[in-house]
C-alpha cells in the first residue's frame, strides 16, 4: 500500500501528526497509509525506505537534529539540509515540511525544494486543509510514475526490436535517472538486450502495481 511518511525526532509529536492525519484521510475515504519514522543517521538510509515501505509523500520536521533516539546522539542535519540531500536524487518526489519554525530562514530559503512548508499550529487547528494536499501529491507522483515507466517501457521494447534512434536512447537514459533504473550500456546491442529482456518484464509488473495503488 503507498504510503506517507513522517521524519521526526520527536515521537510523541510524530504520533499525533499521524493520528490528524489519518482522521482526516478516512474523511476523503483515502487508502493512502500513514507511517512514522526517527531520522536516520545516513541520509543515504531514506532511498530504501522509500522504496521499501512504498513511499510517496514525505513530511518533514525541520529540527531533525534536536533529539535523539539511540546512544549515538541526535543526527547531524535539519530537515532543510535533508530536503536538498534528496532532491539530488529524486526531484519530483512529494516532500513537505510541518514545523513550528516555520518562518525558519534556512528553511524558508529551501521553499522552491518543498511542496509546501507547514505550520504544525496552523496543521493542528485545520487538518482537513492540508491532508487533501498530501493525497493529491501522493496520486500525481504515482500517476507521474505510472507515465513514466510505461514510456520506459515502450522505449525499451522499441530499442530492443532494432530501433537504435539517438534520441530514443537519450529519452531512455533521463527516464532511467527519473525512476532510478540501473543503467546498461548500448554498445553492445546483445549484452543490451540480454540485460532488458528481464527489465522490460518487471517494468510491466510495476505498472499494474502503481495503478492499483491509485484506485
Amino acid at each position: 500500500m503507498a504510503k506517507i511518511a513522517i521524519i521526526d525526532d520527536n515521537k510523541d509529536q510524530s504520533s499525533t501528526v499521524r493520528k490528524n492525519i489519518v482522521i482526516a484521510l478516512n474523511d476523503i475515504e483515502s487508502n493512502l497509509e500513514v507511517i512514522t519514522s526517527v531520522p536516520f543517521k545516513d541520509p543515504n538510509s531514506y532511498f530504501d525506505f522509500i522504496e521499501q515501505n512504498e513511499v510517496c509523500v514525505i513530511i518533514l520536521d525541520e529540527k531533525l537534529n534536536d533529539q535523539a533516539n539511540d546512544e549515538s546522539g541526535p543526527v547531524a542535519y535539519k530537515g532543510s539540509e535533508l530536503v536538498s540531500f534528496l532532491r539530488q536524487r529524486l526531484p519530483d518526489f512529494p516532500i513537505f515540511a510541518l514545523t513550528v519554525f516555520s518562518n525558519d530562514e534556512d528553511l524558508n530559503h529551501k521553499f522552491d525544494q518543498y511542496e509546501d512548508i507547514i505550520s504544525r499550529e496552523d496543521f493542528y487547528k485545520n487538518s482537513a486543509k492540508y491532508v487533501p494536499k498530501f493525497r493529491r501529491a501522493a496520486k500525481n507522483y504515482l500517476k507521474e510514475n505510472i507515465d513514466a515507466v510505461s514510456e520506459f517501457n515502450d522505449l525499451a521494447k522499441m530499442i530492443a526490436g532494432g530501433n537504435t534512434d539517438s534520441d530514443l536512447l537519450k529519452r531512455l537514459q533521463a527516464l532511467q535517472i527519473k525512476l532510478d533504473l540501473p543503467f546498461a550500456g548500448f554498445d553492445d546491442r546483445n549484452s543490451w538486450l540480454n540485460a532488458y529482456e528481464e527489465q522490460i518484464q518487471s517494468l510491466d509488473s510495476l505498472n499494474a502495481i502503481i495503478k492499483s495503488k491509485l484506485k
